[in-house]
């Protein structure tokens, strides 16, 4: 009997660390899921029983599935990423994300000041119109027509707390933001067990975490389509890259702190400026059915120049140096004593920057070039006024993958995030947990380690390696 448990134990260790073939990972796929939706079907839907009278199940069980289809498509992702991991790794991914995804399904109830005042009003104005109708409806939103596309699918779902859908996008997008930090971690980085530890690492980052499943903002979609048109650039596939590029623009204007980037890689000659008119390109055609459904060209060309009008403020919770401005001076004062200074310190940070880069295009390696990116991500909004909290999310995702390439820094996210966090308070129910000031300064202080790696950086021959390799 013994002898039959003991050959019983290694039997069963070795299929652990067996590697599994495409059928099997489809069966753990499968099940995998349907547990998730178990676990989900039993979750708590507080805004559920409030907007529905009848029987909720039907709902629940919609709900249940509408998350169980994003956690099969962050495993799938992860089976195809990591297709070299034993079963027991495959199996622990599993739970990981499943436990992550749930963490957020517990989040869904929260409306945010943002959802409450304009979301949920532009999507019940949707939910009055048929689809073309909606396309060229004119809301007042501040937001672009293609973000608006997702807010008139999830109009289509009648008598359901459609804050659930909104934050569903921006988690769905998560899965594309993890995937782009590994691709951009594995330039550096060997071995799948180390990525999939990034991989669950960045769904789990705090700011990542409130921005979507609590606040339901969309600053996933734009970064996790700009980071995966940084790797595309890094690996010299130049037409998909500034077509990303564009199509990220479509959706936010913050693609323009990731722009820059775009002078290093043209530099290592990982772009060709043939396809530089891709980005207006690709910004049109996510233009398209808006233009189909009625709305001006002059429209969908200025919506970036109304956003610019409003809200002057030096900051709106964001960690930026004007968090150490004197509260002596109201807002308003604030804004028309120091704005046209900030705009140009901003500027000059980046040309600074520029500039460097230009003088040692011989040695921009790709750390030079994430450094860079890191760079123009934290600094240029440290500088700009009218910065919120979010703004910066870009270089708290990014700032993992560049930890990973460089263990040197692995401080810098702790830094970038805990920067980021703090704002993130400033938005919370209660207030800050400090005073924003210390988000500044420890934001500063993440910049400045930035601009010294990366000055470090192109002061080696890493490019010359880099080739040679």
């Amino acid at each position: 009997m013994t002898r039959q448990l003991d050959r019983m134990d290694e039997g069963l260790r070795n299929l652990l660390a067996r590697r599994t073939g495409t059928a099997a990972r489809l069966v753990l796929l499968a099940l995998s899921a349907a547990v998730f939706y178990l676990f989900a079907c039993h979750a708590r839907y507080a805004s559920i029983d409030e907007v529905y009278g009848g029987d909720p199940v039907p709902l629940q069980r919609f709900t249940a599935l509408v998350y169980t289809a994003i956690f099969a498509f962050s495993f799938a992702v992860q089976l195809r990423l990591f297709r070299r991991l034993p079963l027991y790794g495959l199996v622990l991914a599993a739970l990981v994300t499943g436990c992550v995804l749930l963490a957020k399904v517990s989040l869904l109830d929260y409306q945010s000041d943002d959802y409450q005042i304009f979301l949920s009003n532009w999507i019940y104005n949707y939910s009055r119109y048929g689809i073309r109708e909606g396309l060229g409806r004119y809301l007042e939103s501040d937001y672009t027509p293609p973000y608006l596309y997702l807010l008139q699918i999830i109009s289509r779902v009648r008598d359901y707390p459609w804050h659930y859908l909104v934050k569903a996008w921006s988690v769905a997008f998560e899965v594309l933001l993890c995937t782009a930090v590994v691709k951009l971690a594995s330039l550096q980085v060997r071995g799948d067990g180390v990525r999939l530890c990034l991989y669950h690492l960045t769904a789990m980052l705090p700011t990542v975490v409130f921005n979507g499943a609590y606040w339901g903002q969309c600053d996933a979609i734009y970064v996790s389509i700009c980071l995966m048109a940084l790797y595309l650039g890094m690996t010299r596939r130049s037409a998909g890259c500034l077509f990303l590029f564009g199509v990220a623009l479509s959706f936010k204007l913050q693609t323009v702190f990731f722009l820059p980037v775009l002078l290093p890689l043209w530099l290592r000659r990982d772009l060709k400026l043939r396809h530089l008119p891709l980005i207006p390109a690709a910004y049109m055609v996510m233009m398209i059915p808006a233009l189909w459904g009625g709305k001006s060209l002059h429209h969908v060309l200025t919506c970036y120049f109304q956003q610019a009008g409003q809200y002057n403020f030096m900051t709106m919770n964001g960690n930026n140096l004007w968090q150490l401005l004197p509260s002596t001076l109201t807002p308003e004062q604030k804004f028309r004593f120091f704005s046209p200074m900030a705009m140009m310190m901003a500027f000059a940070v980046l040309l600074a920057v520029c500039a460097l880069v230009c003088l040692h295009r011989g040695r921009i390696s790709h750390r030079s070039v994430m450094l860079f990116c890191l760079l123009s991500l934290s600094a240029v909004p440290y500088f700009l006024p009218k910065m919120h909290e979010r703004y910066t999310f870009g270089a708290d995702v990014l700032s993992v993958a560049v930890a990973a390439c460089c263990p040197r820094l692995f401080f810098l996210p702790l830094l970038f995030g805990f920067a980021s966090y703090l704002c993130y308070t400033g938005g919370l129910p209660g207030g800050p947990l400090i005073p924003l000031r210390w988000a500044a300064i420890v934001q500063g202080a993440a910049v400045l380690v930035t601009a010294a790696a990366l000055v470090r950086s192109l002061a080696c021959d890493e490019r010359t390696e880099e080739v040679k390799g």
